[in-house]
C-alpha cells in the first residue's frame, strides 16, 4: 500500500437539483441537472501502517476511531458503534489489505447544502483505491460513492453531487433511460463567479430528510409537487441552453426561476432565516437568491444584477447574521498525489 493525498471541490447546484434522484428522472421522461465545481475543498490522506490496524480521523469534526483490523471495523459497523460512519463504510467498501490511517478534512460548514459529504466520499474512495494500487478513472467512482452514501442515509440520493468533485467545471448532467450523459459546458467561470455571492445561513440542513419529503410527494401523486418538478425540469433545460450559448443573464434568470419554484415545492425547503436573507439582499439591489441543495438551511446563492452592484450586497452580507463564503469556481476535479 502507498500513501495518497486526494483533494476535490464541492459543488453549487445551479438548476435541476432533486430531479437527479431515481426514479424521478425516469418518470419525468429525462432531465438535466446543471452545477459547477466550487473550490472549497475536501481532502483525504491515506497512509500505510506496519500493522493491521485501521485508524480514522476527521479533522473538521474533531473525531477519531481505531480498530485492530478490518474485521474489528466490520463488527463495530454492524453494531452501529462507529463514530465516523462515512469513513468506516468507505474503507469497508474498498477492503484494503493491511492497516492504514485515513485522515479527512472539509472546508465548507457542516450542513452547507454544497454536497460536502458526497465530495468527501468521492475523494476518500479515490484515495483508498489508489493507495491499494487499484485506481479507477474519476468518472467511475460516482456509482461507488453514491451507493455508500445511500446505504448510510437509508434515504434517496441523487447522482449530481459526486460529479463536480470528480470532474470539475460546469456540468450539464442528463439522466434518463440508459443512464447518465455528462456534458461539460463552455462557461467563463470567472464571469459567472463575479455575478454570484454564496452565504451560509448558520442553519445546517439534512438533505436526506428533505429529499425524501419531495420524493414521497411525487410518489403519492401530490399535484403541487408534480407541477413543481415539471417546472424545475424546464428551468434546468433553459439554464443549460443559455450557458451553452454564452447568455449569462438568461442563465441567471433560469437559475432564479428554479429557486423560486423550489421554495414553493414543499414545506421546509425555505426557512424564516432564508426568507430574511432574500429580502435583505433584494433591498440592496440583488437580482434574487436560490437555495443550495435540498434546502431547509445550509447555503444560499445570491445573484447580482451586474458586477457593479456587488458592493452594496456585500455590505449587507457583512453586517447580517450570515457567513459569506468565497465563490471560487474551478475547472479542476479530483486530484490524487502519491
Amino acid at each position: 500500500m502507498q500513501s495518497v493525498h486526494a483533494r476535490a471541490p464541492v459543488r453549487i447546484d445551479l438548476a435541476g437539483g432533486t430531479l437527479d434522484i431515481w426514479p424521478l428522472y425516469l418518470a419525468l421522461g429525462g432531465v438535466v441537472t446543471v452545477n459547477v465545481a466550487l473550490d472549497l475543498p475536501v481532502e483525504a490522506r491515506v497512509t500505510s501502517r506496519d500493522d493491521d490496524a485501521i485508524h480514522l480521523r476527521s479533522e473538521d469534526l474533531g473525531r477519531e476511531a481505531s480498530y485492530a483490523n478490518l474485521e474489528a471495523l466490520d463488527a463495530a459497523c454492524a453494531a452501529r458503534a462507529c463514530p465516523l460512519p462515512l469513513l468506516s463504510e468507505a474503507v469497508r467498501a474498498v477492503c484494503p489489505e493491511g492497516g492504514l490511517t485515513l485522515t479527512t478534512s472539509a472546508t465548507p460548514p457542516a450542513g452547507s447544502g454544497l454536497g460536502t459529504s458526497s465530495a468527501l466520499l468521492a475523494a476518500t474512495t479515490g484515495a483508498l483505491l489508489a493507495a491499494c494500487d487499484r485506481p479507477r478513472p474519476a468518472r467511475e467512482l460516482q456509482p461507488l460513492a453514491q451507493d455508500i452514501e445511500t446505504s448510510l442515509l437509508q434515504a434517496p440520493t441523487g447522482h449530481q453531487d459526486y460529479l463536480p468533485p470528480l470532474l470539475g467545471g460546469c456540468l450539464a448532467i442528463g439522466a434518463g433511460v440508459g443512464g447518465l450523459d455528462v456534458r461539460p459546458l463552455p462557461v467563463d467561470l470567472g464571469a459567472l463567479a463575479a455575478r454570484l455571492r454564496l452565504v451560509y445561513t448558520g442553519e445546517p440542513h439534512e438533505s436526506g430528510l428533505t429529499n425524501w419529503g419531495v420524493v414521497k410527494g411525487w410518489l403519492d401523486g401530490d399535484p403541487t409537487t408534480r407541477s413543481a418538478f415539471a417546472a424545475l425540469r424546464e428551468h434546468a433545460f433553459r439554464t443549460e441552453e443559455a450557458l451553452r450559448a454564452g447568455d449569462l443573464d438568461a442563465a441567471l434568470d433560469a437559475i432564479l426561476a428554479d429557486g423560486a419554484e423550489r421554495r414553493r415545492m414543499a414545506p421546509g425547503v425555505t426557512t424564516p432565516g432564508i426568507d430574511a436573507l432574500d429580502a435583505a439582499v433584494r433591498d440592496a439591489g440583488a437580482r434574487g437568491t436560490k437555495i443550495c441543495g435540498a434546502g431547509g438551511g445550509g447555503c444560499v446563492l445570491v445573484v447580482l444584477e451586474d458586477t457593479a452592484g456587488g458592493s452594496a450586497v456585500d455590505r449587507v452580507l457583512a453586517e447580517g447574521p450570515w457567513e459569506p463564503l468565497p465563490v471560487r469556481l474551478t475547472a479542476e476535479g479530483l486530484r490524487l498525489e502519491s
